[in-house]
């Protein structure tokens, strides 16, 4: 890795290691090799961008604490190039979405980082993207993005998040659909003060998702809207506790 002759080679055969499970992952990390891969980070070789959102997929879907190195170092935005760079393949931008989701995941200070790094626009563009998997990826990072998010909710309102994710609820896909319920509930979630606007933004969204959804053929599907559900349940518990009192 610290060779640039016999670099590719070695990210290749590190990638071909980490694919190999959980295990493998966890022994290169306990022999040191983080931060070699985190440095790599700063390189500008495009050759290098496949194997290294690869390896970091396979670091993160294992050790999501990895979450808090890449911000430190402002090391995240790497994926956030990755993600619009448009000589990448489908999978490999789905790579980055998955890194990229695995940063904001639970972490405020990702989530911020991430809002600064205009991820919600970015994320919004590719979302006509046909390999579904990349869709369906699109759709998490932005749900997990904004959850429980004031700020990232505001960003995504003025960016019609919410429109282009409904766009999303009549994919052919049952996976991307779910998703995208997923992405609606929790940008209902992330509303700590309730306005006029956000009201009827809200109750907007989710009475498109009972016409839409509650008859889809997918159980994946119906299982998100239940849970999106709860979230409107517990955003307006007046209004539900008024139609049971009728």
């Amino acid at each position: 890795l610290l060779s640039q002759a016999h670099r590719l080679r070695a990210l290749d055969l590190l990638g071909r290691f980490l694919d190999l499970g959980p295990w493998a992952v966890n022994l290169a990390l306990s022999v040191g090799i983080f931060p070699y891969v985190l440095k790599l980070l700063q390189s500008s070789a495009r050759e290098l961008r496949p194997l290294l959102v690869f390896i970091w997929a396979k670091i993160l879907a294992v050790d999501s604490s990895c979450q808090q190195d890449l911000v430190r170092d402002q090391s995240h935005k790497y994926f956030l190039t990755v993600l619009q760079d448009p000589a990448m393949l489908p999978q490999h931008k789905t790579w980055a979405v998955f890194v990229l989701s695995s940063v904001v995941q639970g972490y405020k200070q990702g989530q911020d980082e991430a809002v600064a790094g205009n991820l919600i626009s970015i994320c919004l563009n590719e979302m006509e993207e046909a390999d579904p998997v990349f869709r369906q990826w699109l759709a998490i990072c932005l749900g997990t993005l904004w959850d429980k998010h004031e700020e990232a909710r505001l960003r995504a309102t003025r960016c019609n998040a919410p429109e282009s994710l409904e766009a999303l609820l009549v994919d052919a896909a049952p996976e991307v659909r779910a998703a995208a319920v997923y992405a609606l509930g929790t940008f209902i979630n992330s509303c700590s003060e309730r306005t006029e606007h956000a009201n009827t933004l809200d109750q907007n969204i989710a009475t498109r998702l009972l016409q839409k959804m509650l008859e889809d053929g997918s159980p994946l599907v119906r299982k998100e809207l239940v849970v999106t559900m709860q979230y409107v349940v517990n955003s307006f518990p007046n209004n539900f506790m008024s139609l049971m009192r009728a």
